[in-house]
């Protein structure tokens, strides 16, 4: 009788005694062994009476916890019990990473998302492109802006995968017939996303703008992008330009960045362009327009023209307003 009350006094303590009063978050590495686990889940206990402590071993062995958990990131909810928690470890359930990838300057900052929200160390990400002979730049072609779901143990390859299968499902038919009928690539499609993101301050604008540069490219005019200047001359001299001039354009005309010296479009992105400009490319406003030019205002806007005496007139008003503020 002693026995069974023990037993199941014991047994209550395992089954429905709440041990956390949160929610958290519960890592197993990948590496870990089976005490170094048993460490963890034993500091999860601390408010078991003493008794149902020294049984701890006994109730993992039943378990089987040793032969059944695997890597990952567990949630454990705010009430549960040592049972929930070691049902939720061995139950290999684990509990995703929404990671999102916004429009970037740069993919370098991949990295550090990378190491802080999974497992996998980002040089070991860098070490698995090599292997695969995979650029880190090439991701400028392949990054699709958007919240993906990883579990935090996702190895290199898993990752990249992952980024594949988001790409291959953003490219739909319809997708991919705009490009063609745009005669862009796909590669083009983000090259020329970056620059009209670059150029665009309000999204509701980009499709005006991506349309102005197709015509440009139709009529086999140099794009003549500021964006790409500024490009260069951040790549170049670490140096950000307020206002582009004819001195910063000739100055880089070596590069096969500058659209002024270079008709066509760059050889890759100037940045990792965003959903909206990506979309704004490949459903391109149709008009008539070949020029444009910033407002005189503080809108960000611009005013578009369609022949050269239009253009210089809006431009000699915003260069006006320029030079009033003293950007030079």
């Amino acid at each position: 009788m002693l026995f069974c009350c023990l037993f199941l006094f014991i047994a209550k303590d395992f089954l429905h005694k709440p041990v956390l009063d949160y929610d958290q978050v519960f890592y197993v590495d990948t590496d870990a062994s089976f005490p170094q686990l048993y460490d963890k889940v034993d500091s999860l206990a601390q408010s078991l009476n003493p008794l149902s402590k020294k049984l701890l071993p006994f109730f993992l062995k039943k378990k089987r916890l040793e032969y059944w958990f695997k890597p990952g990131r567990y949630v454990l909810k705010k009430a549960s019990s040592l049972n929930d928690i070691v049902n939720k470890i061995r139950s290999q359930s684990q509990d995703p990473v929404n990671i999102t990838f916004n429009g970037m300057d740069e993919v370098s900052p991949i990295l550090g998302i990378i190491n802080q929200s999974l497992e996998l160390d980002s040089l070991d990400f860098i070490n698995y492109l090599d292997f695969i002979d995979f650029p880190l730049d090439s991701l400028y072609f392949f990054l699709i802006p958007n919240t993906y779901e990883f579990f935090w143990s996702t190895s290199a390859k898993e990752l990249l995968d992952r980024i594949y299968i988001e790409y291959n499902n953003f490219w739909t038919s319809s997708r991919l017939q705009s490009a063609h009928q745009i005669n862009l690539s796909k590669q083009d499609v983000f090259i020329l996303a970056s620059i009209v993101d670059k150029e665009a301050s309000h999204f509701d604008e980009m499709p005006k703008i991506a349309g102005l540069y197709l015509n440009r490219l139709k009529k086999d005019w140099p794009l003549a992008a500021d964006p790409t200047i500024i490009y260069i001359w951040n790549k170049q001299f670490n140096q950000t330009i307020r206002r582009v001039r004819n001195k910063h354009i000739d100055a880089t005309s070596k590069s096969l960045f500058n659209t002024y010296y270079n008709k066509g479009l760059p050889p890759m992105p100037i940045c990792v362009p965003s959903l909206q400009a990506i979309e704004a490319v490949l459903f391109a406003e149709q008009h008539e327009y070949m020029y444009m030019c910033a407002r005189p205002d503080k809108s960000e806007y611009h005013n578009f023209a369609k022949n050269h005496r239009e253009h210089k007139k809006n431009a000699d008003a915003f260069h006006q307003w320029l030079n009033k503020r003293k950007i030079y």
